[in-house]
């Protein structure tokens, strides 16, 4: 009993001290992060995380633009992503010629994204989110904690 009552106080006190987070969540196959911010500081600090790395952005898939343009079409009147939803694609050179190098066929596991959105009923809120890889592919480890790291960093700072 004294030692259960231990392990509860022990993880009350890690909760604390890491401000009492939720976060990171999975849900479904993605890992998600939640911070109190605005959309755009925290868009703006996923470009500069992955820059900062030493990474060239390939892509940023405007998610919520996409949604709504062609959501109006099936009928569709309002917004997910109030504020914004957009997808960063990028590759570090190194673990993704390694990854390859694992499988040639990994190749569908380049290049890495993470999503930075908020979400309609949430004001003030914003999620980083990546895909979680396969479980079966050791060589994909170092890309999940690249972008954990990455998402950590960002999160850190609010």
């Amino acid at each position: 009993m004294r030692k259960g009552l231990l392990i509860v106080l022990w993880a009350l006190s890690l909760s604390v001290w890491a401000g009492g987070s939720d976060w990171p969540k999975q849900m479904g196959e993605a890992m998600v992060w939640a911070v109190e911010a605005d959309y755009q500081d925290v868009r703006d600090d996923l470009k500069d995380a992955i820059e900062s790395r030493g990474m060239v952005i390939s892509y940023i898939s405007h998610a919520k633009a996409m949604l709504e343009r062609t959501g109006k079409d099936i009928g569709f009147k309002d917004s997910v992503y109030p504020g914004g939803a957009e997808i960063f694609l990028f590759c570090k050179s190194d673990i993704s010629n390694k990854l390859v190098r694992a499988n040639p066929h990994n190749i569908v596991l380049c290049p890495y994204a993470i999503s930075v959105y908020d979400v309609a009923g949430e004001p003030g809120k914003v999620f980083l989110a990546y895909r979680i890889g396969p479980k079966n592919e050791p060589a994909f480890k170092p890309v999940e904690k690249l972008l954990r790291d990455i998402i950590e960093g960002i999160v850190e700072n609010y």
